[in-house]
């Protein structure tokens, strides 16, 4: 390969120097670089283009971006990475956007859709090329399951739906029985709404009101976690006996990881299941959509029969997953609005009327079903006016609430030793409980979220604070040569682990001395302590952490003004750890950073959408 110009190398070492990329964007824009050079004549300038749109593309994708829009950053300094280091100003410009779309549109690695070239560019957006065909699949792959299933319900189901949705006393319409009606229609549905809407209540019947219609159908349930697959068999579980008799014993009730539905390979790349080898299923129902990241949507989509049905349900305002794409909030952004005519009158033939129509709905209108009422908190309530106003993006909304509402509170003195001081009451509680599960009682009445690991404000810091404290007070003790453990230690496992089927994110706590040292999870048997996986204390949680969880009490920790951990705090990460809450929020932290969080949207670049209205 051909050694690159001075002009590029320059540029690439002052990217390296300011810390505003890691090697291995670094790695990426020196080949396709490179590679431009090898198969068209020596241009530097267009090189020097390639290279800084190249190393700008693989830096955003590790922030979740499936791509860049080149209008956002021509003629820009090189954007700073939070951590890049402040006092470097030497930061290359990138080119005006003519320039930059000329050299693009010159260049041999860059391409069309259909053009086979490592990055594609379609005039405004420009993406590795993996990504924009994940996309394209993606949409392509929804747009083809909306046609209906059948426009006429069976007796069977009207029956079930009868007894599973009666008419609503105050006379509104029942948007649960909306998306129960909507998953006897349609190939795929996505149901999408806040904490204590009811999405897994409303799985439940869902899957009663299918499986009436069609006894034989093979359903399978997933979640993208462990532990959120262990949440949605617990829901399930424990929403069967609320459904009508006769129609509970069909529904099944274990959750797998959505790793596991589709067959991972330990160790290569890729699943069992694919559009080769489909999954065996009728209908597959994921909980928690929002935590699915594109790749994996991609091959769950891929893994479905033709024929087989994807029910998937999440909160879109939570926070985006931790892998490239917001795929479930997008695809709920193109079909939200009022339902096609056709879906109505569906409705009104299983005896439910009212559904609002639109003779223009968009084509994912009938696969998207909102849930907008919350039984967890209203709006009016302390909790929920905060979590409206923080998702709506209102500042002075959300710091009035802090400091007016009762059930909410701004502590803004000395974060961290105000967070310890309300921390301790719970913990003092927790290592005096009587029984593992009076402990584990207490942990789901309070629990500390914090948006990074590390520093005096970061899970690893209050962790270590809380202990110290308790064993000040001598409450607590370990030997100085073993692990740190002692009875009413909680523990928060960070693996799946098939030999003592624990999975990523469950809260046990530790009971018991010396080699009868066990570890107490809620629903099984115990653990030995010695066979317990990869874990770290749960005294505090990062808000990632967190999801899906829910306590009565949240103590919300934000990191330290000018820190690299502050510029990572965003509206959707607030909104996450304040809807944990069932009966208050605490912030810990200055009013500055809150009204940073709320201004600054987690919104990722995407061409999903585009790709939805073009295909």
């Amino acid at each position: 390969m051909r050694r690159l110009p001075l002009s590029v190398v320059r540029d690439l070492d002052a990217l390296a120097e300011a810390e505003a990329v890691l090697p291995i964007d670094l790695a990426l824009a020196r080949l396709i670089a490179g590679l431009d050079a090898e198969h068209a004549a020596p241009d530097p300038a267009r090189q020097r283009t390639l290279a800084l749109a190249t190393a700008l593309v693989s830096r955003a994708t590790r922030d979740g971006h499936s791509g860049i829009a080149l209008v956002d950053h021509a003629g820009e300094t090189f954007p700073e990475e939070e951590h890049s280091r402040s006092a470097f100003r030497g930061l290359p410009e990138m080119p005006a956007l003519d320039v930059w779309r000329g050299h693009l549109d010159a260049s041999p690695t860059v391409g069309g859709p259909d053009a086979g070239c490592p990055l594609v560019w379609d005039g405004d957006r420009l993406a590795l090329r993996r990504h924009w065909d994940a996309e394209r699949r993606v949409a392509r792959a929804v747009l083809g399951r909306l046609a209906p299933v059948t426009e006429a319900p069976s007796e069977a189901a009207r029956a079930a739906f009868g007894r599973l949705f009666p008419p609503r006393a105050d006379g509104r319409l029942d948007r649960q029985a909306l998306a129960a009606a909507a998953a006897l229609r349609q190939r795929v549905l996505f149901v999408a709404g806040g904490p204590g809407t009811g999405k897994t209540y409303t799985a439940a019947r869902l899957l009663a009101l299918v499986l009436a219609d069609r006894p034989a159908a093979r359903v399978a349930l997933a979640a993208p976690t462990g532990k959120a697959a262990s949440r949605l068999t617990d829901s399930i579980g424990s929403a069967l006996p609320s459904l009508p008799e006769g129609l509970a014993e069909a529904v099944p009730v274990e959750a797998v990881t959505l790793h596991r539905l589709l067959g991972a390979h330990p160790e290569r790349a890729g699943f069992r299941h694919d559009a080769r080898s489909p999954l065996p299923h009728d209908l597959v129902l994921v909980d928690e959509g929002s935590m699915v990241d594109l790749r994996l949507f991609d091959a769950l989509l891929a893994a479905l029969r033709p024929d087989a049905a994807l029910v998937v349900l999440g909160d879109p305002d939570q926070l985006p997953p931790v892998g490239v794409g917001t795929t479930f909030a997008d695809l709920v952004s193109e079909g939200t609005g009022p339902a096609p005519t056709d879906l109505a009158a569906f409705c009104a033939r299983l005896g439910l009327s009212g559904v609002p129509t639109s003779g223009t709905a968009s084509a994912l209108s009938a696969s998207v079903v909102e849930l907008t009422e919350s039984r967890r908190f209203t709006a009016e309530s302390d909790v929920g006016t905060f979590a409206v106003a923080v998702r709506e993006g209102e500042v002075e909304a959300s710091l009035a609430a802090l400091r007016e509402r009762d059930a909410l509170a701004l502590v803004e003195h000395e974060p961290a030793r105000e967070a310890l001081a309300w921390a301790l009451p719970f913990a003092r509680e927790t290592v005096a409980a009587p029984t593992p599960e009076a402990a584990l009682a207490v942990l789901d009445r309070f629990r500390l979220l914090a948006a990074v690991r590390r520093g005096p404000r970061g899970v690893e810091g209050l962790n270590a604070a809380i202990e110290q404290a308790l064993r000040a007070e001598r409450r607590i003790r370990w030997s100085p040569y073993g692990p740190r453990v002692y009875r009413g230690r909680p523990v928060l496992v960070t693996v799946n682990d098939p030999d003592t089927d624990l999975k990523n994110g469950d809260v046990g706590v530790c009971w018991g001395r010396g080699e009868d040292r066990v570890v107490v999870f809620a629903g099984r048997e115990p653990v030995p302590f010695s066979r317990l996986p990869a874990h770290e204390p749960a005294w505090a949680l990062t808000v990632h952490k967190s999801q899906g969880s829910e306590f009565e009490a949240v103590g919300v920790v934000l990191p330290e003004p000018g820190t690299r951990g502050a510029t990572l705090v965003t509206r959707e990460l607030l909104y996450t750890a304040a809807t944990r809450a069932k009966a208050s929020v605490t912030v810990f932290g200055e009013a500055a950073e809150v009204e940073h969080a709320v201004r600054e949207s987690q919104r990722r670049t995407s061409g999903l959408a585009a790709r939805l209205r073009a295909d």
